[in-house]
């Protein structure tokens, strides 16, 4: 699973967009309490990384698995409000 976006970063003032971005979730870590997830933003599915981020959030123990609960909690960031699953 991953996400993809339209994403725009600043460069020395000047902005860069790239369209329909990847986003990955590149590792977690956490416990049963609190899971902190890694995120890049890739110019494709197998291009070059150009952002990174991280995110922290509570898991359900019956809910999905750690990797996918973290997509869905960047789904409800306003930064991905209108990232779509890919």
């Amino acid at each position: 699973m991953a996400l993809s976006i339209d994403k725009t970063i600043t460069v020395a003032t000047r902005d860069i967009e790239f369209q329909a971005a990847y986003v990955k979730v590149t590792s977690i870590q956490g416990t049963k309490n609190r899971v902190n997830a890694a995120y890049e933003f890739r110019t494709a599915t197998d291009g070059v990384g150009f952002a990174w981020g991280e995110s922290e959030f509570v898991p359900d123990m019956n809910g999905p698995n750690f990797i996918r609960q973290a997509y869905l909690h960047l789904k409800m960031l306003p930064e991905f409000a209108n990232a779509v699953d890919c």
